[in-house]
């Protein structure tokens, strides 16, 4: 009778600890596998396996808080497949994790990294224009598409049209193009003409493109950044070539140093590209240069990539003109047809404005995100030695740059916000995502607002600080410090 009793016990037994471990095993989620990675200079390919029907997404960026997703991957059973993750740099290590819902509604990730291969010493760089809209200037009242009625603060001229920079019925062109570098779109970040001693800390600040170089000769460039990063020649030394050159500077501010752009030197050749840096008296917002804005279209045809400066602090010696920056981006951005544009950033003293302070970290950081919000598809830092905290701070936001690149450089989406407040917001759209930048002009603190069509009470995260906003629809408000930035990044719909 024990022996028959003790066995239904044991029976009884054994059957609630397989119940149990069914129960378990129902509930607790499985997990992607990470199969394979393939890096390239410019992209990676990761190689997974799901073991049941799921939604799959890859994120990615250079650490734990990515910021760039793939496009999405419906697996209806166990699946083994790749995605390629696109837009990346060269010699950079970055950071992704492989998402999975299940259709139970759980969630479960695998993460790994990679580091990409060295910039190629044969590099081919292009910069096809962007296409221009349907529409024509002055059919829009967004104040994120120039040309807008004016700026604030312009007064119109009574010999100008108060349409603003384009003729009446000019296609608009909401963004310029990226650079490419052998087919793939890069974030340049700048320096002009540095001495090849101050490559090793300008790279570890984030520095991909050396415009020239001092001190020493062009071979000494050329050594010191293989395989590190890409650079350019005198554009009056078109012979002269080497590893990892994506094409030619021309003199700098050109308009004012030159006069006319047919007096500049016209390099050609396959794979390369000529970048040039004008002043910001192109603008409506600053008076003419001494041969007259009339010199400005044949400079903008002389070029591929063009920039220019402006300094309000430096050079304008008012921190309170700091808004030209993204007005100004945006002039240049609808006068030169969708050419690739970039900004040169104030980054230290230049001794034309004796009684003013001189560029502190968050004018820095400030600029260089009202550009990124204009539009700007590239950053260029002058003059190329940095204190140490404007080097801190040089280096936090290009590595933000770095890892939001491919976001960054995608054409602009819609965000309506009032010109009539300080702050100046840019938004993008990517593989699905969201993106955002705020940038506060004022040096009191501000509260942003803006409407993000589509956003639809998707919560937002500061990329900095992982701090989170939760929006009312598409309805985004959020405080600001003086001449703070958040730079938003809201996840696909159903992640």
């Amino acid at each position: 009778m024990l022996r028959r009793s003790a066995a239904l016990t044991l029976l009884a037994l054994s059957a609630f600890a397989a119940l149990a471990s069914s129960g378990a095993k129902a509930t607790r989620s499985v997990v992607p596998d990470i199969v394979a990675i393939e890096p390239h200079p410019f992209s990676a390919v990761v190689k997974w396996r799901v073991p049941e029907a799921g939604r799959v997404v890859l994120e990615v960026g250079v650490d734990d808080r990515y910021g760039v997703w793939s496009p999405t991957t419906v697996a209806r059973s166990e699946l083994t497949s790749r995605t390629t993750l696109a837009g990346l740099e060269p010699g950079t290590t970055y950071r992704f994790r492989i998402v999975a819902r299940w259709r139970n509604g759980m969630r479960s990730e695998a993460r790994g990294s990679f580091r990409t291969s060295p910039w190629p010493g044969a590099t081919a760089a292009t910069a096809v224009p962007a296409a221009a809209d349907v529409k024509t200037a002055g059919t829009s009242g967004s104040p994120f598409v120039l040309p807008p009625a004016l700026p604030p603060g312009v007064v119109p001229s009574p010999t100008q049209p108060t349409q603003g920079v384009l003729p009446p019925g000019s296609p608009l062109v909401e963004s310029s193009s990226p650079l490419r570098v052998n087919g793939n779109a890069v974030f340049p970040r700048m320096v002009w003409r540095q001495c090849p001693t101050y490559y090793p800390t300008s790279i570890g600040a984030g520095i991909n493109l050396f415009l020239g170089v001092s001190c020493t000769g062009t071979a000494e460039q050329f050594d010191a950044l293989f395989g590190r990063a890409m650079s350019t020649v005198d554009a009056h030394t078109p012979h002269v070539s080497g590893p990892g050159q994506v094409g030619w500077h021309l003199q700098d501010e050109a308009d004012v140093s030159v006069g006319h752009a047919s007096r500049l030197p016209q390099p050609k050749g396959a794979g390369r590209v000529k970048f040039l840096t004008l002043t910001d008296h192109f603008s409506q917002r600053a008076a003419p240069p001494p041969n007259g804005k009339e010199i400005y279209p044949a400079f903008f045809d002389s070029a591929d990539v063009i920039g220019f400066d402006t300094y309000p602090v430096e050079v304008r010696c008012r921190l309170d003109l700091i808004d030209n920056v993204y007005w100004m981006q945006r002039e240049l951005i609808a006068l030169t047809h969708g050419k690739p544009t970039f900004q040169w950033i104030e980054a230290g003293p230049m001794e034309h404005c004796r009684y003013n302070q001189d560029p502190t970290p968050e004018v820095v950081r400030a600029e260089t995100w009202l550009a990124v919000a204009g539009g700007a598809r590239g950053i260029g830092y002058f003059p190329d030695y940095w204190a140490e905290d404007i080097r801190n701070e040089v280096r936090l936001t290009n590595r933000e740059i770095l890892a939001l690149a491919p976001a960054l450089l995608a054409p602009v989406a819609r965000a309506n916000w009032s010109a009539e407040s300080p702050v100046r917001v840019g938004a993008r759209r990517y593989n699905g995502a969201t993106y955002v930048v705020a940038a506060n002009t004022s040096t009191s603190p501000t509260t942003a607002a803006f409407t993000v069509p589509g956003l639809g009470g998707r919560s937002l995260r500061v990329f900095r600080d992982g701090r989170i906003v939760r929006p009312l629809g598409d309805l985004v408000t959020d405080k600001l410090p003086g001449l703070g930035v958040a730079v938003y990044v809201v996840a696909p719909a159903g992640w």
